[in-house]
């Protein structure tokens, strides 16, 4: 509940997150899980972030190695580092937590942060975009049906999944400023065929929700390093909120 910016993304049948945290950092991090390799794409235009990750198979750990002496972000594996342990109220694989404190001290420097979208709280659709008040809608992620509903009184739009709120440790429910979906192709990973691979360079359709509205447009990007460019139909920039965001990279098959 504390990362500036979720991305979930569909792997063998369930469903990853990938948290960029930078404004504020948590006490413990996890569960640490395993990379894939449509991350490398994702993270690319973050600027040379700190990859905290529990390791993979090795056709993965071949492209994160490579990946981090191309420059594009910082490989801090928990194989060996004294920043992880288990967290023994939990069973394994999902009790690898970090302390960021110590990734922080210990990992090479990364880069400086860089904008992932527009951003411009000020901002209010156009009449004639297609905007539709949304009091709730469903995304239909692999194995896992998300529910978000906006909630007018914290401004927030508050998130389940498969009937349940989505809670962090604190017990508070995940609540962010916007939620945005892609709409992406996904091929088999080239390095396992059982693993999807979301292809986030280029262009798709999207959803863009804040303020209580939904907005239909467009996302584009002509290279991995570049960052996502929203559109609604009129082809004018869609910006965010300030705040928190959750990108759903929904399969457009």
């Amino acid at each position: 509940d504390q990362a500036d910016v979720v991305i979930e993304e569909n792997v063998e049948g369930v469903t990853r997150f990938v948290a960029l945290f930078h404004s504020q950092l948590p006490d413990r991090l996890g569960p640490v899980r395993s990379a894939r390799t449509g991350d490398l794409d994702i993270l690319a235009p973050m600027n040379r972030p700190i990859l905290v990750w529990s390791g993979g198979n090795g056709g993965v750990t071949n492209w994160v190695e490579s990946a981090a002496r191309s420059g594009v972000l910082v490989n801090f594996t928990a194989q060996k580092s004294p920043c992880y342990n288990r967290n023994s109220s939990r069973s394994a694989p999902h009790n690898l937590q970090l302390n960021p404190s110590c990734a922080l001290d210990n990992a090479p420097t990364a880069g400086a942060a860089r904008p992932l979208w527009a951003i411009d709280p000020a901002w209010t659709p156009p009449a004639d975009v297609g905007a539709v008040p949304t009091a709730a809608f469903n995304v239909g992620m692999d194995g896992v049906s998300v529910d978000w509903v906006w909630d007018a009184e914290s401004s927030k739009y508050l998130r389940s999944q498969n009937g349940n709120r989505h809670t962090a440790a604190s017990g508070a429910q995940i609540a962010v400023d916007n939620v945005v979906e892609l709409l992406v192709f996904h091929a088999p990973s080239p390095v396992d065929a059982r693993s999807p691979n979301p292809i986030t360079v280029g262009m798709g359709a999207a959803v863009v929700h804040r303020n209580g509205e939904s907005i239909p447009g467009t996302w584009e990007r002509a290279t991995a390093y570049d960052p996502f460019t929203l559109r609604d139909a009129n082809g004018a920039v869609i910006p965010l909120n300030t705040g928190k965001s959750f990108v759903e990279l929904v399969r457009d098959r």
